[in-house]
């Protein structure tokens, strides 16, 4: 069943089964499928940690420096959820910057570092080693907020990512799906170029998303409805 919702949050929660898959990563670490009801318990971590942890108030710029991987959906709905603006790739005159391990280092600015392993724990020492000083990892701070956002507003007509608001990057993910009616489990490439989409496609459709890799075998094993 599709939303209708214009405020990105409300659409992930107006999902029909929040037990069903929301998104699969299939990548060299092995395979991490979470459920609608996950992701929306992750989103609402990073919001909360993002309003009290980070001091994010909604309108500022969050830059976004994750790979292709699950984290990167979880991020990006708990950074819209705020209220709070995606930069993808920004830079230091971002209120916050977010990266992978392999990416923090050569960030400056206000840093927090995500957790890339397959079940989110983390990072270990090699990793913390690695950045630079002042550099915090998110996972700390997440992992300590309540599964249910604390500070809820209608962020339909917010800034979201690339000068469109979230009513509006939830339309354009309407658009790609109407000529894929019926498609419930959607494989995805790696591809920079829509970056909503991976996050958005399975709160308008109801369905879900596979994140595989480059290549035709790049699903595996793994069931596919369509293939973008």
């Amino acid at each position: 069943m599709s939303s209708t919702a214009t405020d990105i949050r409300s659409a992930v929660f107006a999902r029909t089964d929040p037990a069903q898959p929301y998104v699969t990563y299939l990548g060299s670490d092995g395979r991490m499928e979470l459920s609608g009801a996950s992701v929306i318990n992750a989103a609402a971590k990073i919001a909360n940690a993002l309003t009290s942890e980070f001091d994010c108030d909604p309108g500022q710029q969050v830059a976004l420096h994750l790979p292709w991987h699950w984290q990167r959906v979880t991020w990006l709905l708990g950074i819209w959820s705020a209220g709070c603006v995606v930069v993808p790739q920004g830079g230091a005159d971002c209120d916050l910057l977010v990266a992978g391990p392999r990416q923090a280092p050569d960030l400056t600015g206000n840093v927090i570092v995500v957790s890339m392993h397959p079940f989110g724990l983390p990072l270990g020492p090699d990793d913390m080693a690695a950045l630079a000083p002042g550099a915090q990892d998110a996972t700390i701070a997440v992992r300590a907020q309540p599964d249910q956002q604390v500070f809820i507003d209608d962020h339909s007509d917010a800034l979201a990512l690339d000068g469109h608001t979230q009513r509006q990057l939830l339309e354009r993910t309407r658009h790609v799906a109407r000529p894929l009616t019926g498609v419930t489990r959607l494989g995805l490439h790696p591809d920079d170029s829509q970056w909503w989409l991976p996050a958005l496609w399975p709160a308008v459709t109801g369905g879900s998303v596979i994140l595989g890799q480059y290549g035709d075998d790049g699903f595996g094993s793994e069931p596919v409805d369509a293939v973008l």
